[in-house]
């Protein structure tokens, strides 16, 4: 068995628009998954502090209430329940500790310290931590439970160090979060979510212990933010909105060759850090770094290794680094274990 929870679960099905939530699409994943022949089923723990939301929650679910658990109230008052209920069964944390009382540091540490396997899906909003990071310190305190820290001294000192711009200090304030992260969990992605207008919403991050957890989860993040961009360039020419085509327009084979440019450089970097390493962790580190999480596939990681990539057409004009690379046992490049140095 594993389970599902949900920290901040909503209506299930929002009544605007009928668009169907979290909590529904995991439960109905549950059901369908009971009526397969898989050696393992799924069980949903949702959350929601709202009254009225929470009745929503519960009329939207019952028709899964073979798999589903609903709570009302924070979830910080649920923690000791919840972890007695999954015992040691493999679990993934859907959390937003920026939005809602009760996910504070303190609250989730218990969490982050299981030993059995656990994986997180937080929402951070980096935009309100740059609110409560700002000039009203009545705020502060806020911030710092979130954290997990009794002064404000820890994210200031990322604040120091870091460039001008409100970007910047999102971006900072969300590196302040990971790296309390990274100390539970050694691989942690960040993506992006953007609005229509390619404005921040807020970061989604993926925190594991498992190399093959990052790998799929990045590639899964690859093939979401590909069908975002497809859906939004369907809706601007549905839309008719004018694009104007420029010297920096840049034609499919050109974007590839940009995207392999930058992965390359990303593996360098990781590759001169240290003596050597296996193929997935290399992956899982490239993938942690910033943002380049979700950016890259499986098949544009083979390609810069000099590997033959499935599904990818690679420009003549791209240099892999098969050539730069040295590898220390005689499995093939394609293998997950194979050891790689760089050629010094």
């Amino acid at each position: 068995m594993i389970y599902y929870v949900d920290g901040f679960a909503g209506p299930g099905i929002y009544t605007k628009d009928n668009t169907v939530g979290s909590p529904v699409l995991a439960a109905k994943h549950a059901q369908e998954l009971a009526r397969t022949s898989a050696q393992y089923t799924l069980q949903c723990i949702n959350v929601e502090l709202d009254g009225c939301v929470f009745q929503n929650l519960e009329g939207s679910t019952k028709e899964y209430s073979d798999y589903v658990t609903n709570r009302h109230g924070d979830f910080g008052q649920f923690v000791t329940e919840i972890l007695g209920m999954i015992g040691d069964k493999p679990t993934l944390f859907f959390l937003d500790p920026i939005g809602l009382k009760g996910l504070e540091w303190q609250a989730l540490s218990p969490i982050f310290n299981r030993d059995a396997k656990t994986e997180l899906l937080i929402r951070f909003d980096a935009q309100t931590a740059r609110r409560l990071t700002g000039n009203d310190s009545s705020l502060h305190g806020t911030f710092n439970a979130i954290l997990g820290e009794d002064s404000s001294n820890y994210w200031m000192e990322y604040l120091a160090r870091c460039p001008q711009g409100a970007q910047a200090n999102r971006e900072c304030l969300t590196t302040a979060y990971e790296d309390k992260l990274i100390k539970h969990f050694p691989y942690v992605g960040r993506i992006p979510i953007l609005s229509s207008d390619d404005s921040l919403k807020y970061y989604l991050l993926y925190a594991t212990k498992s190399l093959k957890g990052m790998q799929v989860m990045n590639d899964v993040c690859f093939a979401t933010q590909g069908l975002r961009d497809r859906t939004i360039d369907a809706e601007r020419k549905e839309a008719s909105v004018a694009h104007q085509m420029s010297f920096f327009d840049l034609s499919p084979e050109d974007e590839i060759l940009q995207e392999l440019e930058a992965l390359k450089l990303a593996v360098l970097t990781e590759l001169e850090k240290v003596d050597s390493t296996v193929r997935d962790e290399l992956r899982g580190l490239v993938a942690t770094r910033g943002e380049s999480f979700g950016r890259f596939s499986g098949s544009q990681f083979t390609a810069v290794l000099g590997g033959r990539p499935r599904g990818l057409s690679v420009p003549k004009e791209f240099e892999n680094l098969k050539g730069q690379l040295q590898i220390h046992n005689d499995l093939t490049l394609g293998n997950d274990k194979v050891e790689i140095s760089l050629i010094r």
